[in-house]
């Protein structure tokens, strides 16, 4: 049996209604009666970078085919947020971009053993459709072109100093993969390596200084593709290598 899905109005009730909060920490008090939540991201590290629920946890792994946090029941592993909490009486809240990955998840962990079980109802986009940006810090990976949309893509809505000073403050994403310094612009690009390819943020001087590329390694590879300036995407390898050769002749 797959988790229960939740409207977007019914997930920002939730999230309003009560403290997301680790359910792991030693600063809960025990004597005030309160429902425990976990909010789960379901998706991989480059969608994660840009943006995400406020007090949401998600894996340190790339991709998210590559964890097996839940999985478990021994080995409580440091990453892994559902290590050691309790199956039964905490509520598992899950969102991925679409809602197809968390509803997909969801059957895994309900085999785990875990019992309190939702998912968003039409992932976070629709989210965005219909409430906004409230409790959502950053923008929103998609998988096209664009890579990166802001909240007020879809339900347009002022962006308070309050809203401003968090994102300001959040230090888990839109940092720079090389030097870690803070982005401005919350958008990817490709490794300049073709044979790497790697998703990655990056700042302006790192972009110069490694040539497009995500580490000096990939500076050496045999099939580097020229940098391309602000948000332009690469083509077919073909297309460089042909300019290249016509360089040559």
């Amino acid at each position: 049996m797959r988790a229960t899905p939740l409207a977007p109005s019914e997930w920002k009730k939730r999230l309003d209604s009560v403290d997301v909060f680790d359910v792991q920490s030693d600063k809960e008090d025990s004597s005030v009666p309160k429902k425990k939540f976990m909010l789960l991201d379901v998706r991989n590290g480059y969608e994660w970078d840009i943006g995400h629920f406020q007090g949401a946890h998600r894996p340190n792994v790339d991709c998210f085919r590559g964890t097996s946090f839940g999985f478990s029941a021994e080995e409580v592993v440091a990453s892994d947020p559902l290590a050691g909490i309790d199956k039964e009486n905490t509520d598992i809240l899950m969102y991925c971009t679409g809602g197809i990955r968390c509803d997909v998840y969801s059957t895994i962990l309900r085999q785990r053993g875990f019992q309190n079980l939702y998912t968003l109802s039409g992932g976070v986009s629709n989210y965005l459709n219909h409430e906004g940006p409230s409790k959502w810090l950053g923008n929103l990976f998609v998988f096209d072109s664009r890579l990166s949309l802001p909240p007020s893509t879809y339900k347009s809505r002022e962006i308070t100093e309050e809203r401003h000073n968090l994102l300001y403050e959040n230090s888990t994403f839109a940092k720079c993969y090389i030097c870690s310094s803070r982005l401005v612009e919350f958008r990817h690009r490709n490794c300049a390596n073709l044979d790497c390819n790697k998703l990655f943020l990056s700042c302006g001087i790192c972009v110069e200084e490694l040539r497009g590329c995500c580490c000096s390694d990939c500076t050496c590879a045999p099939r580097l593709r020229p940098v391309l300036p602000g948000n332009q995407r690469y083509q077919k390898w073909h297309l460089y290598r042909d300019d290249e050769l016509q360089m040559q002749s």
